[in-house]
């Protein structure tokens, strides 16, 4: 393994990792792409000729022309109906290209028992309430007969491996990308707990999840093949409220930064987004930079992705966000506007030609939308 890029999503989910990843694996070496998702979150790519991929769990990436391995590893929580409909969605790359799926034995699985479990209580935290959390907490109890994983279940067998045989692929896999899942800023052990998702969400969390262990990325001078990349968005979003059939509201989806509220997608002259998954209208916040400083310090961020630029209502606006984003040795290298290969924007140069590229591509994005 020469060098492993993994993209972390700085706030609370739906920034664009998939977009991201997507646009790096058309247009770079990786050979393999790792995940290691729940069914809770869905990760939207449009490739180069227009196709649309929305993915619970198998990687965007695999649109890579260099892909031949794509990893779900030992973190994943696994429904194994919407992986096999993903499977067959792409079935046509997957022959083409001979790609190999590789499922870790100790990933977990996703059942109606579990999603029947979490239909009435997780309504207080905003869950989108698909057995992700059920699922996990039936793997940590670790009783040997009522076990839920890979490893036992009948549907996935073609695709299961052995710890040995994900171990040595993923070994020999040269250039990896590893798309992590959530949000930093929902993370249990570093977001508003108890409104967060069911695991932790950072670097060495998305790393172990993936399998990837740290010899395969410390060379003999303990120097790490990691690159870290991040993606935010110009107004991050929390998924919704709960609400009962009188309209009273039953669940919270969590608070925000101290430095940041929440306003209406109409005071920005956005339509509602509808979350990926359940289609739920989303809550949107004002950008935070103590969130992304937070965020970007604890991961090891030095290269991001800012997506929603098209959002932003001014100049002043805009150029806060990046100088928010640009401190110290942190780069914006991305901008996008969509969900599709063309809405991205490579950024170069210094630190002031990227301000100007950034700005112009605003003036453009707005001067096309009036």
């Amino acid at each position: 393994m020469d060098k492993v890029d993994v993209i972390v999503d700085l706030q609370y989910g739906s920034t664009g990792k998939g977009l991201l990843v997507g646009y790096l694996a058309e247009n770079g070496p990786y050979d393999a792409v790792v995940t290691a998702w729940a069914p809770n979150a869905g990760h939207t790519y449009i490739d180069k000729s227009g196709r649309k991929f929305i993915h619970t769990h198998l990687a965007n990436g695999i649109v890579g022309p260099a892909v031949r391995r794509v990893f779900l590893g030992p973190g994943s929580l696994i429904n194994p109906q919407q992986l096999l409909d993903e499977i067959e969605q792409c079935s046509d790359i997957i022959i083409k290209k001979n790609i190999d799926i590789l499922i870790h034995p100790h990933a977990a699985i996703v059942t109606d028992r579990h999603i029947e479990e979490e239909a009435g209580p997780m309504t207080k935290i905003g869950s989108t309430k698909k057995g992700v959390g059920a699922a996990m907490a039936q793997r940590i109890r670790r009783d040997p007969d009522d076990q839920n994983i890979a490893a036992h279940c009948e549907a996935l067998a073609s695709y299961v491996v052995t710890t040995d045989e994900y171990r040595q692929a993923l070994k020999n896999s040269e250039y990896v990308l590893v798309e992590g899942a959530q949000g930093y800023g929902l993370s249990m052990y570093h977001g508003f707990y108890p409104y967060t998702t069911s695991r932790d969400v950072s670097l060495w969390q998305i790393l172990a999840d993936s399998g990837i262990q740290a010899a395969d990325v410390l060379d003999k001078y303990r120097v790490c093949k990691v690159r870290a990349l991040g993606t935010c968005r110009t107004y991050p979003i929390r998924v919704a409220n709960r609400f009962d059939e009188t309209g009273t509201q039953v669940g919270y989806s969590g608070p925000c930064y101290n430095d940041q509220v929440e306003i209406a997608f109409e005071d920005i002259g956005q339509k509602t987004e509808l979350t990926t998954v359940t289609k739920l209208p989303r809550r949107i916040f004002t950008f935070s930079g103590q969130q992304i400083e937070e965020a970007i310090r604890h991961n090891g961020v030095f290269e991001v992705f800012l997506n929603f630029v098209n959002y932003v209502r001014n100049e002043v606006e805009l150029i806060d966000i990046v100088q928010a984003i640009e401190r110290k040795d942190t780069q914006i290298r991305w901008i996008g506007v969509g969900p599709g290969y063309h809405d991205v924007r490579q950024i170069n140069g210094d630190r002031a030609e990227r301000m100007q590229k950034i700005v112009q591509h605003w003036k453009e994005c707005r001067n096309a939308a009036s």
